[in-house]
């Protein structure tokens, strides 16, 4: 049984019966009166379609729509479904129940489904499930219909989290890990996934257009499809709150075949073939809007219609494309979608799914001939490897892999009282088996090698970071797990001890013989409460997953976890080098007590434990600014945090009470429990093979590392303590805060009591002392419930407490003081009308994102940095040397991260030099980033210079050098910069340069000492950029529309004019065929004016890397410029089974320019031209193509261009 799963038996309909029908439809709020769709379905029922299911997929209510009118119309549909005994119902959500993503759309959507719960009907399934993500199910005899909610990613407002206690689930990781539970154990049935939104769309919501739109209005269109393709409205599928659903849902598909995916935003009908799947959208039926066609769809309609979904019982799966005319419908096109396997092949995707021709292969009751005798078997022979590559990717323990070892023939007719296959397990990297055995319990056989070809996103599969990823499964231990299992005995940790068996080929397999028979790989026991309760995994009330502890210790404090045991649990990962312990690698024994439920770690998985990094690129991972997770498995930690990454969240959140003492004492316990000779013998436990080959040293290390175990303890708590989260329940609590004389906090939760809202010491769910030199910040995070914060006392200095009260009517006190520090005390309180009593050091905060009201276990994030070295070499300075550093902060409150900075230097043979810095302060002012930079240039490099004019002259028999120009620069600004609409920005500031321009022997500067920019010159300007980028992307882009304003204004010494001004306009345009390989055509045009006097390297000026490809750099430069780019690009592939990703296509440009120039009258009035073409190559993201061009001109017949990213420079 699934969680989220809503189970419906239709015992009238005959598993045997000839068809059965879905109706997809959506948008019926687009009737004048949405009840107007009950006489339509009444027309359709009058052609006797048999059984059938009517999907209203969405906005089915109008936004306006009042409470009764619902209740009405439910009423109305329960009429209809009692004349009509074989017809069947179900309603989903869109963004219209949720007031069109309006601020109060929750509870609007909440108000309807309490509405709609008062007039049930056995026949229709109403989901609008409190506003929670699903996935539900709904069974029919040869159908599974899994009911997504889209809009909860969509809703830009209040709606259900994780710590609201609303859902069991509502988060995206373990939406997407159910839904593939569901698509992995439904067998032998049909799958119909249905959302509102849709993955991918053909018209105006999924940014297609008709060529109209880009010029409706005038100048203004192209700029509007832009924005809709890109960066969306809310009803658009392109806009941000999506984007994770959409990405995660067409990933999730990419594993499997033979399902539909059903949407009805889009006021239109069609259906799109997408690898073995099939994409439909049948939202029209109110009236039809426009669609895009030409796209090799199946079907595109912007008539008013439905498709119906036509499931037979051999198979085969159709189409039906029904008009609607009024009341009455009428037939149009009808299609295969699936052909079914009991046909003969044809040229139609063979349903995979529903195959009801094919013999059922049944287990049977013995096995064929058990096998008493062992075998020998190497874990995995292709990890073996050569010099070379173990120096490159590391030697780790490829021995364990590829010596033989001895293993016993599983006897499913014995072992644990017989053993039945009870399906296939989950898991991304592992081959799995559930069993039940004759003890009443149930296990599962897990493949000792493993194959992260399905935890790869999807673009990455079979390149070489496949391959490499499943070469680097040798940095694990493939027995470790066996050592594991004894030492944990010998701390008292619940956990499953694995047996090493081969999976016999036999008939006991059933249908899984030819996949899993002669399977290499462990059987353990599983721990789940979905058996007979005496034999529940040690001995316990329940067994949950992770996801459904956090929801029960949200929904209640009497719900904990022992957090002492935790801590010991902990210590032990850490000591045995397991850093893979994210939420999913546990489970959690419930126990009942007299004062609630105690919840007991089990920690499963030791794939990870003991991992060798050893190898150069390995070795680098391994680094502190490397990959954040993972440790390579030495006598000494070097790298406490990456070893504990993956359990940050968990550890923060389940371990938040305990102390330094608490995490020392789990590392003293797991000492004085565990003595030598247990690690020997622990060790030994794997096969005997491996102790020579890697054994030996695993109990050197582990030896090793035991004793200096207390340290890594307080060293890690030092790591948590930094900021600490105290998290209540969705009942009532009172905190109680406490800032001592010392500076320590005492941090106490009780319970509230009932009478009077006061304390209940009698009931303490919390208490823990936080010391300045330990801890800098501690939230306080209510969630739901009427809950009391109380702080006092006084101090000289203190913590920081951020109080972020949740729901519920909450009453906050703050009478402390602190002396130093400023407000110590701030409070996140999202009630309009809050009851608090505060004092001096108290402070109410406005965040600039809603989201923090909220908890977020995930929330926190640690500091960074990330070293760069690079080599190049240019004609100016010759060979280089740059090294820079990047510092990424987080802070509480802040989105991405709190600032970053920036330091570089460089310096090349020919005696360059630059420093620089640069930062970033996210949200300093409001949404407004503060941002500065400081630069030193020793010279700065201005490439060429050729004179000001639009036909300065350029002599090919002066040295090449001749024109090349350089200044030395000192420079310092400060601004302001938001980010808006994914790419857009403002950016306002101010700066200042000291410049001076070098005249060196026999050069252009020094032949003409007259140019403005030879002398020292000191610059002050203001600037502000407006630049709207409503592109798909910044590099290689196919669609959209970008439009750039820079203003400069200011002030340059010795300059004959008081006030200079720099005004610029950039626009680029992008169209692209829709296509696999499409061909785009980009247009940028701009142009810009210079007022004032103005040193030589502040005009205008063109050439190959700015606006005018086919001349030298810096071509022509003057006082004002114009210029068009025009470019065409063809992809002509794009192959992910390769060495790596790749897009290759070839293209063309044709550019004009030209520059105006006061000081030069005589300058040519005519515009150049320059045009080429050349190739590119996409290696993973567009951001690394690589382009090679050649482009001509009247004084260049031959000018290579190689570029990296963009193509319009």
């Amino acid at each position: 049984m699934f969680l989220c799963a809503v189970v419906v038996l239709l015992a009238m309909f005959d598993a045997s019966a000839a068809d059965f029908k879905v109706i997809l439809t959506g948008n019926t709020a687009d009737f004048e009166n949405a009840a107007d769709i009950f006489p339509v379905i009444e027309s359709y029922l009058a052609t006797k379609p048999g059984p059938v299911l009517w999907v209203f997929n969405g906005d089915a209510f109008p936004e306006p729509m009042t409470i009764d009118q619902v209740t009405d119309w439910k009423r109305k549909a329960n009429a209809l479904l009692d004349r009509n005994p074989e017809l069947h119902m179900l309603l989903n959500q869109g963004d219209r129940e949720w007031l069109g993503s309006g601020k109060d759309g929750w509870q609007r959507v909440m108000a309807f489904e309490k509405a709609l719960d008062h007039e049930k009907h056995a026949r229709f399934q109403v989901f609008l499930g409190h506003g929670c993500p699903g996935p539900w199910t709904v069974s029919f005899p040869m159908l599974e219909v899994v009911v997504i909610n889209s809009q909860w990613w969509n809703h830009p407002h209040d709606k259900p989290r994780p710590s609201s206690d609303a859902c069991t689930i509502a988060d995206t990781d373990n939406f997407v890990e159910e839904l593939e539970g569901i698509l992995d154990e439904t067998t032998d049935k049909n799958v119909l996934l249905l959302s509102h939104f849709p993955v991918e769309s053909l018209g105006n919501y999924g940014g297609r257009f008709s060529a109209a739109s880009y010029f409706s209005p005038p100048l203004v269109g192209n700029a509007l499809v832009g924005f809709r393709q890109n960066v969306g409205t809310s009803r658009d599928i392109s806009n941000t709150n999506l984007g994770p659903f959409r990405y995660k849902l067409n990933g999730v598909l990419q594993d499997y075949g033979s399902v539909i995916l059903a949407s009805a935003h889009e006021r239109n009908q069609s259906i799109m073939r997408r690898g073995n799947n099939f994409f439909i959208n049948s939202g029209g039926i109110a009236g039809g809007a426009f669609i895009a066609h030409g796209s090799k769809a199946a079907l595109t309609s912007s008539s008013a219609g439905f498709v119906e979904i036509n499931y037979t019982s051999n198979g085969k799966i159709s189409y039906q494309h029904w008009l609607v005319n009024g009341n009455q419908v009428s037939k149009k096109e009808e299609g295969q979608l699936f052909q079914s396997a009991c046909e003969n092949a044809g040229k139609g995707i063979t349903n995979t799914l529903f195959q009801p021709c094919n013999p059922v292969i049944k287990p049977s009751d013995k096995m064929d001939t058990p096998r008493t005798e062992p075998t020998t078997v190497a874990a995995g022979s292709e990890y073996a490897s050569k010099r070379f590559k173990e120096k490159w990717f590391g030697k780790h323990y490829r021995d364990s892999w590829t010596v033989p070892v001895k293993a016993p023939y599983l006897d499913m007719d014995t072992t644990f009282g017989g053993l039945v296959i009870a399906g296939k397990g989950g898991g991304r990297q592992t081959t799995s088996l559930k069993l039940i055995a004759g003890n009443g319990k149930e296990y599962v056989f897990r493949s000792v090698d493993k194959d992260p070809f399905r935890a790869l996103a999807y673009e990455l599969r079979g390149t070489v970071v496949s391959q490499v990823l499943k070469d680097q499964t040798s940095t694990q231990q493939p027995y470790g797990a066996m050592t594991v299992a004894p030492l944990l005995d010998k701390i008292g940790i619940l956990h499953a001890s694995p047996e090493l068996f081969v999976l016999p080929k036999d008939n006991k397999l059933g249908a899984f013989k030819e996949q899993y028979g002669n399977l290499f790989g462990m059987l353990e026991e599983r721990p789940t409460d979905k058996i007979g309760k005496a034999k529940v995994f040690a001995g316990a009330k329940d067994i949950e997953k992770s996801f459904k502890l956090f929801n029960k210790l949200y929904h209640d404090h009497d719900n904990r976890v022992d957090q002492r045991e935790f801590a010991r649990a902990r210590m032990f990962d850490l000591w045995i080098g397991d850093w893979s312990k994210h939420e999913d690698n546990w489970k959690w024994a419930g126990y009942k007590t007299a004062d609630g439920e105690v919840y007991r770690p089990i920690p499963r998985d030791r794939d990870h434990a003991f991992s060798r990094w050893d190898g150069i690129i390995p070795w680098l991972a391994d680094r502190e600014w490397g990959m954040p997770n993972g440790e390579n498995f030495a006598e000494r930690i070097h790298g406490l945090r990456s070893l504990m990454w993956q359990a940050r969240h968990l550890d923060r959140f389940v371990g938040s009470e305990l102390s330094k003492a608490d995490w020392v004492n789990a590392a003293k316990e797991i000492q004085e429990a565990i003595k030598m000779q247990d690690i020997t013998a622990a060790v030994h436990n794997m096969p005997a093979a491996i102790y020579d080959k890697d054994g030996r040293e695993i109990e050197r290390k582990l030896k090793a590392r035991i004793g200096d175990l207390q340290k890594y303890a307080a060293e890690y708590y030092a790591l948590l303590a930094k900021e600490v989260d105290v998290v209540g329940s969705n009942k009532a609590e009172y905190f109680k805060v406490m800032r001592e004389a010392n500076g320590q906090v005492r941090v106490n939760v009780y319970n509230v009591s009932k009478q009077n809202r006061q304390a209940d010491t009698a009931k303490i769910y919390y208490q823990r002392v936080f010391d300045p030199s330990e801890t800098r910040e501690i939230r306080l995070n209510g969630l739901g419930g009427d809950d009391v914060f109380d702080v006092q006392g006084k101090s000289e200095q203190s913590i920081l407490v951020r109080i972020i009260s949740g729901g519920g009517d909450d009453y906050i006190s703050d009478q402390s003081e602190v002396r130093k520090g400023g407000k110590q005390t701030l409070i996140y309180e999202k009630d309009p009308n809050p009851h608090h009593e505060l004092g001096s050091e108290a402070r109410e905060v406005k965040p600039t994102d809603e989201r923090y009201y909220e908890y977020d276990r995930n929330a926190f994030k640690y500091n960074t940095y990330l070293p760069v070295a690079l080599l190049n070499y240019n004609p100016f300075t010759g060979f280089a040397v740059h090294g820079g550093i990047t510092f990424t902060r987080q802070r509480f409150g802040k989105p991405d991260f709190a600032s970053k900075h920036s330091l570089g230097a460089s310096v090349s043979v020919k005696g360059n030099y630059e420093f620089s810095y640069s930062n970033q302060f996210r949200q300093l002012w409001g949404k407004w980033d503060g941002i500065s930079q400081v630069s030193l240039s020793r010279p700065l490099n201005y490439n060429f210079f050729f004179g000001v004019g639009n036909n300065t002259p350029k002599n090919n028999d002066l040295p090449s050098n001749y024109y090349r120009t350089q200044y030395n620069s000192f420079a310092v600004s400060a601004g302001l910069l938001r980010q808006f609409w994914k790419q857009s920005k403002i950016e306002i500031g101010a700066s200042y340069e000291l410049a001076e321009g070098i005249q060196r022997n026999n050069s252009y500067l020094a032949d003409h000492p007259e140019i403005f920019g030879n002398e020292q010159l000191h610059l002050i300007f203001a600037k502000g950029i407006l630049n709207l980028d409503f592109r798909d992307r910044a590099a290689l882009p196919e669609r959209g529309f970008r439009v750039q304003v820079t203003q400069q204004a200011g002030h340059v010494s010795q300059s004959k004019n008081d006030l200079a001004s720099i005004s610029e306009l950039e626009i680029e345009q992008y169209l692209s065929t829709h296509r696999k390989n499409p061909l785009t055509l980009g247009l940028r045009l701009g142009g810009g004016i210079a007022k004032g006097q103005l040193p030589f390297y502040k005009l205008f000026s063109l050439g190959q890397l700015n606006d005018l490809r086919g001349f030298k750099r810096n071509r022509f430069t003057g006082e004002s410029k114009g210029f068009l780019n025009t470019e065409l690009r063809w992809q002509l592939t794009e192959t992910r089974n390769t060495f790596v990703p790749l897009k290759m296509g070839v293209r063309a440009f044709y550019d004009v320019g030209r520059v105006w120039a006061k000081n030069d009258p005589g300058s040519a009035d005519y515009w150049h031209q320059g045009y080429g073409g050349g190739f590119y190559i996409t290696p993973f993201r567009e951001q690394f193509a690589f382009n090679i061009s050649a482009g001509t001109s009247k004084e260049e017949s031959l000018l290579l261009m190689i570029s990296i990213g963009s193509f319009f420079r």
